[in-house]
């Protein structure tokens, strides 16, 4: 439903955007990326970070000086009934963003029922409405441009909806059916329900090996945690799931008291106190959102997915408690593009496992939850606030005959950082000045400012981005350090990898053999020839401890097991 909405609104809105994205040519050239599923070319990367002087003001793009954006704190109200509103200022844009935001999430499913508000908040979203079915609520969305979807996490569900203003009148009271009066058709439950165990059984364990191996780190470091079953669901859990318990859910986590409305654009002075007028109508209370304990490192070190692939997927983390509200925020989110910013080249891990060892095609590395969707997701990571957040790097997938060493690689990059090169002077502020004109992207469109201000209001604080941006600039390199160290614990580092004959490597993890590089060849058939200190480094590389030292340290388990 999504893609098909989007594109007519992109059309109703092309004159606007295209004029957005003439002054904005960064913005521009991270969107492009979306055509082809997020997959930006290898060389197309908008950010080259300039070259500047420690301590020069002049790593400050021109952009970014000439920057001038008034801050105008969002009218937040909350109402007698339960719920709250939270209004941007209004504009003079065309497009009227609307958010509902329910504090309710994965976390909210009982044991045994993993997936039952993601399934629930889909079969409202695209199952119909008591006066619409699913093809009619379609066939109503589709001439009036409008987009409506879903986004559920751990602890939230937004619903996201956008329309042109001159079709406001008529969007409205669809947007609110579909909260207030879903449809909860039988046959839509069955394709929406089959759609979910489709994801799981055919998507996640058999054609998407990236994100197999990014869930399953999640439930890896996450487990026994309130975060830790996938929060698409488990796939026996999906199959035995009736319609009556996904209305009886609703009525349970969709109440007033967990609803903030948002809204953003060039929307009507009355919309926010009428759409809290007509969602009043919701139940009024429910239970407290699930208590969110504080989740350790426990390993084991690693977990071995065993499946059938051309190559094998890698992703380590570590959960911990650090938010956009913290202090060390500012610092470590510096340390983190340095190391590895997401789909950028400047960072260490990029540079170093794909630049000079063509091992993969990119490294990252993040300081919070990041779900990638789409070309301009680094930037509109909203919606997924948590409690409890993590530390992960990404690897993407590696030729088997090199993915030990660039495990190995990854461990040896971070701990350089504690050891023999921690993040210069000059690297600092080379990264402030890349990120001073980085996070002016992220709340580019009024839905983004409108999700980041849903996103401050639940960790209680204003106006994250600009104090964000702000704090960069004073940052020091010793001050990044300093954090560095406090935060990461390479040690408390629990790996994934994903691929075939896990057997075999479960063995070498022990064994703790050297691991060396196998450089590809080039189309003459010769193996490029590499500086000398590089192949030293490599020497290096090849025998860096893997941390896994006895049997419990590693476990295996079969692609099919996953998320059953």
């Amino acid at each position: 439903m999504k893609r098909a909405l989007f594109i007519a609104l992109a059309a109703a809105c092309a004159q606007q955007e295209s004029a957005r994205r003439t002054s904005q040519p960064a913005a521009a050239a991270m969107e492009s990326g979306a055509a082809d599923g997020g997959v930006v070319s290898p060389g197309s990367e908008p950010h080259k970070p300039a070259a500047a002087s420690a301590g020069s003001r002049s790593a400050t793009p021109a952009a970014a000086q000439s920057e001038q954006r008034p801050s105008v704190p969002p009218d937040v109200k909350r109402f007698s009934f339960g719920l709250s509103l939270l209004e941007l200022p209004g504009n003079q844009n065309a497009i009227v963003n609307v958010q509902l935001r329910f504090r309710a999430g994965s976390v909210d499913d009982p044991r045994g029922r993993a997936g039952l508000t993601y399934l629930t908040a889909r079969v409202m979203t695209e199952g119909g409405t008591q006066a619409l079915s699913a093809k009619q609520l379609l066939e109503a969305l589709f001439p009036l441009a409008a987009e409506l979807d879903v986004r559920v996490d751990k602890e939230l569900t937004t619903f996201l909806a956008r329309v042109h203003r001159d079709n406001l009148a008529k969007f409205l009271p669809i947007v609110t059916d579909v909260v207030l009066h879903p449809r909860w058709d039988p046959e839509e439950f069955r394709r929406l329900r089959d759609a979910a165990v489709n994801d799981i059984e055919k998507r996640l364990r058999q054609g998407d090996d990236e994100n197999l191996g990014k869930e399953s780190l999640e439930e890896s470091m996450f487990r026994g945690h309130p975060y830790e079953r996938l929060t698409l669901g488990h796939a026996s859990d999906l199959k035995s799931m009736s319609l009556q318990e996904l209305q009886q859910h609703a009525g349970r986590v969709f109440t007033a008291d967990r609803l903030t409305i948002g809204v953003a654009g060039g929307y009507p002075q009355n919309l926010g106190s009428d759409l809290a007028q007509a969602l009043s109508a919701l139940p009024p209370r429910s239970q407290p959102p699930a208590a969110v304990a504080q989740a350790q490192p426990h390993g084991p070190r690693f977990v071995l997915v065993e499946k059938n692939s051309d190559s094998t997927a890698i992703s380590m983390g570590m959960p911990w408690t650090l938010s956009r509200k913290d202090p060390d925020w500012p610092a470590m989110s510096i340390a983190r593009s340095a190391i590895g910013e997401h789909r950028q080249t400047n960072g260490r891990l990029m540079q170093r496992l794909r630049e000079m060892r063509g091992l993969n095609y990119g490294d990252y590395a993040y300081i919070e939850h990041f779900r990638q969707e789409g070309g301009d997701a680094a930037t509109a990571q909203t919606g997924r606030t948590r409690q409890q957040q993590e530390f992960t790097i990404w690897l993407r997938p590696v030729r088997d005959e090199n993915r030990l060493f660039a495990v190995r690689a990854a461990l040896y990059e971070l701990a350089r950082t504690f050891g023999d090169e921690p993040f210069s002077a000059q690297e600092v502020e080379q990264t402030k000045g890349f990120l001073d004109g980085y996070i002016l992207l992220f709340d580019q469109t009024d839905a983004r400012k409108l999700g980041y201000a849903l996103d401050d209001q639940f960790y209680g604080m204003k106006g994250f981005l600009a104090a964000w941006r702000e704090a960069v600039r004073e940052v020091s390199a010793d001050q990044v350090n300093r954090a560095w160290r406090k935060w990461v614990d390479p040690a408390k580092l629990e790996i994934v990898l994903a691929g075939k004959d896990m057997a075999s490597v479960k063995k070498a993890l022990l064994a703790g053999d050297p691991t060396p590089i196998q450089y590809q060849k080039d189309a003459t058939g010769k193996t490029p020839e590499k500086p000398a200190e590089q192949l030293a480094t490599d020497k290096e590389i090849a025998k860096f401890p893997f941390g896994a030292k006895v049997d419990a340290d590693v476990q295996v388990v079969g692609v099919d097991r996953m998320f059953e």
